[in-house]
């Protein structure tokens, strides 16, 4: 993969976690996931973490704030695209993996809070410096359909809970 460059990117963590040529999963779930699949959700991230992978998201829903969550708990690592600006504070879990090298926050907004155009922006993204895609809850969902649409024309892997 060819090194990834964002007009007015500024970051906090390990930016080689971006540049580096190993497969990324880019991790999208929809806001309306129920609560059966969030057994299968927590241990698809707790093995990708305990494996050391490293995963790409906009980590807006809940969803896929506990895949980040148990990614980075159990040792893998992963790519934050923020449609907002970069946080002040970070939660003790993200401190952690920023400072042993394993999360990479990205952001080219200054907006306190992330709205439609921007969210779109950071998947794309998502998809962009991934190797393959996985999708929870995709039937139904107005943003994660096109971006699944694409990914498959485009030949890439897609995997779909």
């Amino acid at each position: 993969m060819k090194e990834f460059e964002i007009v007015g990117m500024k970051t906090i963590g390990n930016v080689e976690l971006l540049q580096k040529p190993h497969a990324r999963i880019g991790v999208y779930a929809s806001r309306q996931l129920d609560n059966a699949e969030s057994i299968i959700r927590k241990q698809w991230a707790i093995s990708k973490g305990r494996r050391h992978k490293c995963v790409v998201g906009t980590f807006h829903s809940q969803s896929e704030c506990e895949i980040l969550y148990y990614v980075l708990k159990y040792g893998g690592s992963a790519v934050w695209f923020m449609g907002c600006k970069l946080p002040d504070t970070l939660p003790d879990f993200c401190k952690k993996a920023v400072k042993s090298g394993r999360l990479l926050m990205v952001s080219c907004f200054n907006r306190e809070r992330h709205n439609l155009a921007t969210a779109r922006y950071c998947m794309h993204m998502v998809d962009l410096a991934s190797s393959y895609l996985v999708f929870w809850a995709l039937e139904g969902s107005r943003m994660l359909g096109p971006i699944h649409a694409r990914a498959v024309a485009r030949g890439k892997w897609v995997e779909s809970f």
